[in-house]
């Protein structure tokens, strides 16, 4: 019985050792230093956040401000400002005074002519196997005197049914005066139209003047 209660005693001793043995090693030594630096931090971060604190709360009190509106003044339009546009004056331009220029005087042709009478008329019609004679009244209007012996009647082209394509001119033609030419022409086999083509030829050269021509319709 004695022995139980000493081993009960020696256990309690052992474990009240091991108790302060471990609240010793348990609580950490304070360096005094660090302990008010981590105080003054301490502090400092809770100041700082009663200011915050302090700054929101008087923000959220405080009355809304009234905006004032500004007023906008009316826009003025510009008036137009008339352009000063110059004005120019042109000075007369000085025209060159050409010379003169010479009168050209044209020299009438020598042999000029008029038709003045035809007989028979174009279109007239004859028979076959029967002969016309064609007369042609001209008229002398140039300045030279037609001379018989230099001027021909000449057949220029058309149908051949002239009894002679070259023929004397009758008279020597004065200017201003008239002549009266006679062709004669045959007609034999054939209906249709004919057509002859006469002019005035000065012989020795290549003047022709005054050209004549007549169609007559043939028919049975």
């Amino acid at each position: 019985m004695e022995r139980r209660v000493a081993i009960r005693a020696l256990l309690s001793a052992l474990i009240a050792a091991l108790l302060i043995a471990a609240c010793s090693q348990a609580t950490p030594t304070v360096d005094p230093l660090v302990f008010t630096q981590t105080a003054a931090a301490q502090a400092t971060s809770d100041a700082a956040s009663l200011s915050v604190r302090m700054t929101a709360e008087a923000k959220f009190n405080q009355q809304p401000t009234a905006t004032e509106t500004p007023t906008i003044a009316p826009t003025r339009t510009a008036s137009p400002v008339p352009s000063n546009t110059p004005t120019i004056f042109l000075s007369p331009t000085s025209t060159a005074t050409l010379p003169p220029t010479p009168s050209t005087t044209l020299t009438p042709l020598p042999y000029q002519c008029v038709l003045v009478d035809q007989s028979p008329r174009d279109g007239a019609t004859a028979k076959i196997d029967t002969n016309v004679t064609v007369r042609w009244t001209i008229k002398n209007l140039g300045p030279a005197t037609w001379e018989a012996k230099y001027i021909d009647l000449l057949q220029m082209g058309g149908d051949k049914i002239a009894e002679e394509s070259r023929l004397d001119l009758p008279k020597n033609v004065k200017p201003g005066e008239e002549v009266e030419l006679k062709v004669l022409l045959k007609f034999k086999d054939r209906t249709g139209i004919y057509r002859t083509d006469w002019a005035l030829t000065v012989a020795d050269s290549a003047i022709t003047f005054c050209p004549l021509y007549v169609e007559i319709w043939l028919s049975n």
